[in-house]
Order: structure tokens, then sequence, then C-alpha cells
């Protein structure tokens, strides 16, 4: 999907989606490919966001 994943301190942390996904706006950092951050929602569904459409905890 990725080039290449970088492990940085942000994977793991809580994070809050700007825009609203299918009415989900929490979830959890699980992956960092540098300008696209990969998001577990709490609905279950991993989605691909830029770093400017999350707010990261």
């Amino acid at each position: 999907m990725y080039e290449s994943e970088e492990a940085t301190e942000i994977i793991g942390a809580h994070c809050t989606l700007l825009v609203p996904y299918k009415g989900c706006t929490e979830g959890t950092v699980v992956g960092d490919y540098g300008n696209k951050i990969v998001v577990r929602l709490s609905n279950g569904k991993e989605i691909a966001a830029y770093l400017d459409e999350l707010i990261i905890y």
C-alpha cells in the first residue's frame, strides 16, 4: 500500500479526525508513512489520512 513504514513515537497514540469518516472521529495511530498516517477507527475500520487531517494526542 505504501513505500516504507517509519517507526515513530506516534504509533499507538490516540487521535481524532477533523472530518468524520462515516460518523467516526476517534481512533488510534497504527502506521506512519511520512506524510500519510494509518488510523484504526473506533469501529475497527483502518483508513489513511494526512497529518493535517488529524489531531494526535
